[in-house]
């Protein structure tokens, strides 16, 4: 039997709630069915709906709408709870028994918490209390998310278990009181709920209540509809209320906790760096990535930068006829956007000269470095290092062939090779013997067999000769035989 959508069902007693008292403008379906059906334009459809509409009680509807509420409000949180409490006890009880398995140094508090918890409450127990709690604490914040609403719940929530027990400070599973009397006292608590809660099927648990009953309190379709600040003062608003709500400093902890670990909601706004203020201490030493790739711009000395003070060496005559034989060049050649990007250069490197820190400077500077002092650097570390040099040995074939005109026959791996190749002739030489000794045998087997078949036949022969033989048979051989030689006696006819 297929199950009953009850949030379809949801959906049209409060459009009817609000058809009936007149406030259906302010009223967004759930669903789109919801509002195809209530807005069908076929004859029977409408004629059907209007029937209904005119037919329904307000009174009536009023009270269908909150024991259906009710029964889905119950409906969700039994689910939540029995679900929360099996995936809690089943991770736990699994991290205990492997726990006990392989005791070592790195889990032992873990070890010590899930014992006390053990022997306090039992784990079933616990998690029960937990489970219980959170769905609590879930249900309440979803369902009565201001302060207002918690002082004067609606009709349909006044009677539920969970607001009792959000209500009652005493009581057993109040969140406050299982948070302040039971994880906080218990050392260890906090992190191994911690851990197990951040289980990916326990967050898809919770992930899917709280969706359920967004769309149970019609928030999803307000959000979507409302704007962004809307949406930040709905927020705050419940940040607000809880904190009024859980005034103390163990129901502010369990807050934290309910996050478990996910770090969704940091405001990473405060660790953003001011990129400006590192492209000023830089400026003038960087370089866009069209300028790095005009490869037709020549190189040429800046004529603003005093190169004396960067480097101990001085610009030859050479480099600077050069560059300025090409600027000179290329000056004419250049089109207007080069000679602005230039100019505008050179203004920054007016501005900058005196803070700019140049990677030479910041570096350190290296004078030197020609291809020769490189080759007798290396050459003078590979003498004064103490490493081994490589042997350069020869290969196996080549070292025998050298033993070969050395010695000839003598060498030691021909030896081996002959002495190998004689194993092998004497072992194949033994072979073929035993084969034909084998192939001897049994020929002689045979021939005696057959002899031997001979023999018998011919003595079966003899013994049947000498047996005398009945009268019946003896007379009917006679009667055969004179059948033989008895001669023609009839009449020869001619026709």
């Amino acid at each position: 039997m297929p199950k009953e959508n009850l949030i379809f069902k949801l959906d049209r007693l409060e459009y009817q709630y609000h058809h009936l008292n007149g406030s259906l403008d302010g009223f967004t379906p759930r669903l789109a069915n919801t509002a195809k059906t209530f807005n069908a334009k076929g004859k029977k459809t409408s004629k059907r709906i209007g029937k209904l509409l005119s037919a329904s009680n307000l009174e009536d509807v009023e009270k269908d709408l909150n024991s259906l509420r009710q029964e889905i409000i119950e409906k969700k949180s039994y689910h939540l709870e029995n679900k929360l409490t099996s995936l809690l006890e089943r991770t736990l009880q699994q991290k205990y028994t492997a726990l006990k398995k392989k005791a070592n140094d790195k889990h032992k508090a873990d070890l010590e918490t899930l014992k006390e918890l053990d022997e306090k409450y039992t784990l079933s127990g616990f998690c029960k209390l937990i489970s219980k709690s959170r769905t609590c604490k879930l249900l309440i914040a979803h369902v009565l998310p201001t302060k207002i609403l918690k002082e004067e719940p609606p009709t349909w929530f006044q009677e539920n278990e969970y607001l009792e027990i959000f209500k009652d400070k005493g009581n057993d599973y109040n969140p406050g009181k299982v948070w302040n009397e039971v994880v906080l006292p218990t050392k260890g608590c906090e992190k191994l709920l911690s851990q197990s809660t951040n289980d990916k099927k326990i967050k898809e648990l919770l992930a899917g209540f709280e969706n359920a009953m967004d769309l149970f309190m019609n928030l999803k379709r307000e959000r979507s509809l409302g704007s962004k600040k809307e949406d930040a003062q709905l927020s705050t608003k419940s940040e607000n209320s809880e904190s009024i709500d859980n005034t103390t400093s163990g129901e502010q902890s369990e807050q934290d906790f309910d996050s478990s670990g996910s770090e969704d909601g940091i405001d990473h706004d405060e660790e953003d760096v001011d990129e400006e203020e590192i492209l000023k201490q830089y400026e003038g030493m960087l370089v866009a990535s069209d300028e790095e790739e005009d490869e037709s711009v020549p190189y040429s000395l800046d004529p603003n930068v005093n190169y004396n003070e960067v480097t101990d060496e001085e610009p030859s005559d050479l480099e600077e006829s050069m560059g300025s034989d090409l600027a000179d060049s290329s000056e004419d050649e250049e089109p207007l956007k080069k000679r602005q990007k230039t100019s505008r250069e050179s203004k920054n490197t007016k501005h900058d000269k005196a803070t700019a820190k140049l990677p030479e400077l910041m570096t350190g500077y290296f004078s030197g470095g020609s291809e020769n002092e490189l080759s007798e650097d290396e050459v003078a570390a590979q003498q004064s290092s103490n490493k081994p040099l490589r042997k350069n040995r020869r290969g196996q074939r080549a070292r025998q062939k050298i033993w070969e005109k050395k010695f000839g026959k003598n060498a030691k791996h021909v030896q081996k090779q002959m002495e190998a190749e004689r194993s092998e002739r004497e072992r194949k030489k033994v072979e073929y013997e035993q084969r034909v000794v084998k192939r001897a045998a049994k020929t002689q087997q045979r021939e005696s067999a057959v002899d031997q078949k001979r023999i018998d036949a011919a003595a079966r022969a003899q013994r049947v000769e000498n047996t005398p033989i009945h009268p019946s048979w003896e007379a009917k051989k006679l009667a055969e035989e004179k059948q033989k030689g008895a001669k023609f006696q009839g009449k020869k006819i001619v026709f």
